[in-house]
């Protein structure tokens, strides 16, 4: 990580952009018979989702960010957000990636400062092992082990003001170590009730998930999935701290094969 630091009061803030995390959204119902070999999912999704929490850089003061979906996006470029699930048997695999560029010009916290150019990147990217330990007709268990990477880049240089040309630059990423346990109830053919959750840790200090949601199967090939998930994170290392929520509905469009 490097920081370069110029009177920059309003970098911490700028943070509050940041927004995404990897979700897992429910598997489409299956049949009481369920099909030999292997299956897979791709479920693109969006979570709309808002960031509470304490962000802080360098010798910068810790601020404290509160930021809806709305205020995100006015600075959203570029997200991408896609799951990815096989399985065989009582073995299976869950991938999860997200991308999200964000930009904009914004006010400085301190007005003397002017305005500020700000860009950021996040990416997140799961990777989970799963084992079922129940199979029955209307409801499954599956235990889960993985890991969850993150990494934020995110450059910040003065436009205006009595500081004009002054700017601050971090870039950080981790690793975290999860282990879950997801519970589906299936009270028809054509809904699923999905809950998950996960708890870890490993570069932050503690990182825990929960998603609640339901899943609507078109047909065997297409389903809607929607729902509620929080993200907590809690990273505090090279002078950096990124302590915050983000929770939110999300909802996806299931392929399954």
């Amino acid at each position: 990580m490097h920081i370069h630091r110029n009177g920059l009061a309003s970098f911490a803030t700028a943070l509050a952009l940041l927004v995404c995390g990897s979700a897992i959204p429910a598997r489409a119902a299956e049949t009481a018979e369920a099909p030999k070999g292997w299956e897979f999912d791709i479920v693109p999704y969006l979570w709309t989702a808002g960031l509470s929490g304490d962000v802080k850089i360098g010798r910068l003061p810790t601020q404290g960010i509160e930021a809806s979906f709305g205020d995100i996006l006015d600075h959203l470029e570029i997200a991408g957000m896609l799951a990815f699930g096989a399985r065989k048997d009582d073995w299976g695999v869950l991938v999860d990636a997200t991308y999200i560029d964000l930009g904009d010009t914004v006010a400085a916290a301190n007005p003397t400062f002017g305005e500020a150019d700000v860009s950021m990147t996040e990416q997140l990217y799961s990777a989970l092992v799963t084992y079922r330990i129940h199979d029955g007709k209307k409801t499954t268990v599956d235990m889960a082990w993985g890991g969850r990477y993150y990494r934020i880049d995110a450059d910040f240089e003065l436009v205006s003001g009595i500081a004009v040309g002054r700017a601050a630059s971090a870039d950080v990423s981790w690793w975290d170590w999860l282990a879950g346990c997801r519970f589906v109830g299936r009270p028809s053919k054509r809904w699923s009730l999905t809950a998950y959750a996960d708890i870890g840790g490993g570069g932050s200090e503690l990182t825990s998930e929960a998603i609640v949601g339901a899943d609507f199967a078109f047909n065997k090939t297409v389903s809607l999935a929607f729902g509620y998930r929080y993200l907590y994170i809690d990273y505090d290392e090279n002078a950096f701290l990124y302590r915050t929520a983000m929770h939110g509905p999300f909802v996806g469009v299931g392929f399954h094969f």
